[in-house]
């Protein structure tokens, strides 16, 4: 997002003080301006029509007209408006609302302060973002101190420029990075990043870029199709293990990968789901951060496996 462009935004929260403290958040950037502040639904509808602004933050339980429906109304009025929900509502039924009247994005009141210009930024880019593992937060978890973010990706494209995106910025950090993908999407990431990325070449030659198929990978882990703890924990601790030798002073380990979204696609939803739990455990006892990615077409399963699988991620972004 080009820092010269202009997003013109239209905040609505009924309670003062939480006003303040978006407004405050947004005045940050050169590139927010605050156009209006509303109190209600029906004052956000009628300040969204004559200001035309291009970013709607919107509360879910305000007086008069329910964000929801605010959403819906403002909306169909200005079709390309961006909405973004930040609300305390925390259930999978509500995100789903939400979304069904056009939300972009959905930020959790308690880590508003954390997450509400990163989710910004990527529903400016035109992603939909869902912050705060919100499963998780239903059901009492206390804010993640790792990052476990769920992406699903539209294309190869797509795939390939988010998982880019979260390595070149591990470089720059002197992270080292586990990178466990297909030898496909692998040689696209690499090429992308040698076109892109100048720490690339260092972090090769420093061994802090570890590649793994995951073919190897999940033949190692699994027995019958099934994610083994015991298999699991010797093989992943030995790639950290690796990894955490080759970051330099003070940095850490990081990953990207798509073991667990292979079983998925081969039909194997519950014993992705183990996985998933397996590697988030993993992580959180490694304070690492980790981007498990899934072709949009997993989204049509279920909504029973949906919940399971994003209540083992501290986020979703849809690319």
């Amino acid at each position: 997002m080009s820092v010269t462009s202009l997003h013109r935004v239209l905040v609505v929260e009924d309670h003062a003080p939480f006003r303040r403290v978006i407004c405050k958040l947004l005045q940050q950037r050169a590139d927010l301006q605050i156009v209006g502040e509303a109190v209600d639904g029906w004052d956000a509808v009628c300040q969204a029509e004559a200001l035309r602004p291009d970013v709607v933050l919107l509360d879910i339980g305000l007086p008069r007209l329910s964000g929801i429906e605010a959403a819906g109304r403002i909306r169909a009025l200005i079709p390309d408006a961006k909405v973004m929900f930040v609300t305390i509502e925390s259930s999978l039924e509500i995100v789903e609302q939400a979304f069904s009247r056009g939300a972009h994005g959905y930020v959790y009141k308690p880590r508003a302060v954390r997450d509400l210009l990163p989710v910004l930024d990527a529903i400016l880019r035109g992603a939909q973002f869902v912050s705060g593992g919100l499963e998780r937060v239903a059901q009492g978890d206390s804010l993640a101190a790792h990052h476990h973010p769920l992406l699903f990706y539209s294309s190869d494209a797509a795939l390939v420029g988010a998982c880019s995106g979260f390595i070149a910025g591990a470089f720059a950090e002197g992270h080292a990075v586990i990178v466990l993908v297909t030898k496909a999407h692998e040689e696209s990431i690499r090429l992308s990043l040698q076109a892109s990325c100048i720490d690339f070449r260092d972090a090769v030659q420093q061994g802090r870029y570890i590649s793994v198929d995951i073919c190897d990978m999940l033949a190692k882990v699994t027995v019958d199709g099934w994610p083994d703890p015991v298999r699991f924990r010797s093989a992943a601790e030995d790639l950290v293990a690796a990894a955490r030798r080759a970051a330099r002073h003070g940095a850490r380990v990081v990953a990207c990968g798509e073991c667990a979204p292979t079983l998925w696609a081969q039909g194997r939803v519950q014993a992705a789901i183990r996985l998933e739990h397996l590697w988030d455990e993993l992580v959180q006892s490694q304070r690492m951060d980790t981007l498990c990615m899934y072709p949009s077409t997993a989204r049509e399963t279920s909504l029973v496996a949906m919940r399971s699988l994003c209540a083992e991620h501290t986020s979703v972004e849809i690319r």
